[in-house]
């Protein structure tokens, strides 16, 4: 009778063990406006609370992250991790050097892209220099008690019990490629909708401050609701198809994910290779603004112009 007791607690003992380690996937989070860190996964386990994070940057930035996990008033250390860098969605296992260039297109310099899976080192900020890091950070283990939690300053409020769930966006809003040349592209694009003011952004999922401009542009687009506006968003293959259909959800307006070829033979990108870029056409189709890079305050300048073009 003894063993049987003895076997029935080693079974119990695996049992509570198994339902202690959990997978929340695509978590409720705060994240800061502009944020460069997107948490993917928490893994909670015995051992350890492991956090899968996505960090985008335009090829290069220090990022100094505060590696601790906050939670009911106590501190959790970081105890190990890595960093996995990725470049047109794919993992750069080797490094790769890319020309600098400035906005009449000369050459001004090389980025270092560095590639290969690295050791995350706990108090060392790390130069990212990949269009998107895969960070997997090992942290102490967190009580079971434990339900939301922050990560440095960035990722706040992380909720062990809720689930960010949003609906897919509608095909009627993914654009079909149209028949144009690259030269004849953005005119295209604006031809689909006659008699609107159409406004084209030109981002990508890695790029903070493309993210940065839809995020400020959200209060805009929330005031000239009914107007005959719409926003158009265009992106390349760089953007991962995955990522960006799940940052497409909460944006309102036509998408396009566009072959990464045909994007580099774009007058605009050939001439100046930077993003995000904005492009205005009015009512007659006719292009009547053409911006490269988000500044502060952009968002009231483009209100004004888009009012202006919507004039009868």
């Amino acid at each position: 009778m003894k063993k049987i007791w003895t076997i029935l607690c080693v079974l119990v003992s695996a049992m509570t063990t198994q339902a202690q380690n959990r997978v929340i996937v695509n978590p409720y989070y705060e994240e800061a406006e502009g944020s460069m860190d997107h948490l993917v996964k928490v893994e909670l386990t015995d051992t350890a609370t492991i956090l899968h994070i996505n960090v985008h940057c335009n090829f290069g930035g220090w990022v100094g992250t505060n590696n601790l996990i906050e939670a009911n008033g106590k501190r959790y250390a970081l105890k190990s991790g890595r960093r996995i860098p990725t470049m047109d969605g794919k993992e750069l296992k080797e490094d790769v050097e890319l020309p600098a260039v400035n906005k009449a297109g000369e050459k001004t310099g090389v980025w270092l892209i560095k590639g290969g899976e690295e050791p995350f080192v706990e108090g060392k900020p790390y130069r990212n220099t990949s269009q998107k890091d895969s960070l997997i950070l090992h942290f102490e283990p967190l009580p079971a008690d434990v339900t939301v939690f922050d990560v440095g300053n960035s990722i706040r409020n992380v909720s062990l019990v809720k689930t960010k769930k949003e609906e897919p966006i509608a095909d009627s809003h993914l654009l079909v490629m149209p028949d144009a040349t690259p030269e004849q592209f953005m005119d295209a694009i604006a031809a689909q909708f006659p008699g609107k003011v159409v406004f084209i952004d030109l981002w990508a999922t890695w790029c903070v401050p493309c993210k940065l401009g839809i995020v400020k542009m959200r209060p805009v687009k929330e005031e000239l609701k009914g107007k005959d506006v719409v926003f158009v968003y265009l992106t390349n293959e760089s953007s991962p198809e995955a990522e960006w259909r799940q940052s497409i959800n909460p944006m309102t307006g036509y998408h396009l994910r566009m072959s990464s070829s045909f994007w580099n033979k774009l007058p605009n990108i050939v001439a100046f290779s930077g993003i995000p870029q904005y492009f205005l056409y009015d009512r007659q189709g006719k292009q009547v603004l053409h911006q490269i890079g988000y500044a502060d305050g952009a968002e009231q300048h483009f209100k004004e112009e888009i009012l202006k073009a919507l004039e009868p």
